[in-house]
């Protein structure tokens, strides 16, 4: 059966490297992106304020380490060539040393540029706001269903969304053999609170400050950025924090503005000279970083085989850029292979 049109659901960086990729390996394919949310980027979220400024609500910087493929050494080098990424500042206080890192890097248009490099080309089809909550199957095609009420077929689909995600949609579990339902079932992630800090001008404690990021030891603060500084960008202010996962861990059911409070107070505790912002946001990241991945680094499992499915994602290797670009590729190879 020849495959013509394919579906991704989730357009984070592990759906874009895996569009962009397929386009390449098939040129003639029907791509198209189910994506719950208004915007791309996954946890590579770049939020706005009112007035224009924006941070980094999720992932702060890439970490390029030895261990690259050859596809991921050109990307990297063409990354940095079109401006997406930049070296990060030396001015990182509290930075944990990796041995396998050569280098770490900032994207200075916000992290939620690097999706939109991928997904530009991978010339693919977006649908937003198509939470996909059912999936079956019926000759030889996948047909999901949407929250919003729409359906789609597919001839194959690839699933990037978190694990306990995949494990919500209705009518998968009887395409899962038991093993497979049990990996997945032990995926763990650690969950995690962001608050991004917006200004109008720029009040003289930004002047005065000689770190531009730095990761704390307190129980509920445990990194801050001045996220305009850290990507030498010439918008205006904006500071992000990003919680312990201990701290989101114990919070990650109660009220978003009640958080944002005790977060809020806390902040203020520790940086009592930092002026007070003319706009505040508070992200909860549930699924933000792997604790435990799917049974080995395997880059992404075969659900089934006909009609294919494959699951895929920072689950099944580790919550960074080379992690989900690893799955990616193993994605493709599956799928070109089938």
């Amino acid at each position: 059966m020849v495959m013509n049109r394919l579906g991704i659901v989730g357009c984070g960086i592990t759906g874009a490297v895996t569009a962009m990729l397929l386009k390449h390996e098939i040129p003639h394919l029907n791509i198209v992106i189910l994506e719950k949310s208004k915007g791309t980027g996954g946890r590579m979220s770049t939020s706005r304020s009112s007035f224009g400024s924006s941070v980094d609500l999720g992932a702060q910087f890439i970490t390029k380490t030895c261990n690259l493929t050859k596809t991921q050494e050109k990307f990297y080098h063409h990354l940095l060539e079109d401006g997406i990424l930049q070296p990060m500042p030396e001015n990182i206080e509290g930075l944990r040393s990796i041995s396998s890192a050569v280098g770490h890097f900032i994207c200075p248009q916000g992290s939620g540029s690097l999706v939109k490099y991928f997904l530009k080309k991978s010339e693919c089809e977006i649908l937003f706001e198509h939470k996909v909550t059912k999936i079956s199957s019926s000759n030889e095609k996948w047909k999901t269903s949407c929250e919003n009420g729409t359906t789609h077929e597919f001839d194959a689909l690839i699933l990037t969304i978190p694990v306990p995600q995949v494990l919500q949609l209705d009518g998968l579990t009887p395409y899962l053999e038991n093993d497979q339902l049990e990996n997945l079932k032990s995926v763990e992630y650690c969950s995690r609170y962001a608050v991004g800090f917006f200004y109008k001008n720029e009040p003289s404690f930004f002047k005065d400050v000689l770190w531009c990021a730095k990761f704390l030891s307190d129980d509920i603060i445990r990194y801050c950025s001045l996220d305009v500084h850290k990507r030498k960008a010439t918008t205006l202010p904006s500071v992000v924090f990003h919680t312990s996962k201990e701290f989101g861990k114990a919070y990650i059911d109660q009220d978003t503005s009640v958080v944002q409070d005790i977060i809020v107070q806390r902040i203020q505790e520790l940086f009592p000279q930092m002026p007070i912002p003319e706009e505040i946001k508070c992200h909860k990241w549930r699924y933000s970083q792997v604790e435990k991945n799917y049974c080995s680094e395997q880059g992404c499992t075969v659900l089934s085989h006909k009609p294919l499915l494959i699951c895929g994602g920072d689950g099944f290797f580790h919550s960074n850029f080379e992690g989900c670009f690893a799955s990616a590729e193993s994605i493709v190879k599956k799928t070109v292979k089938k």
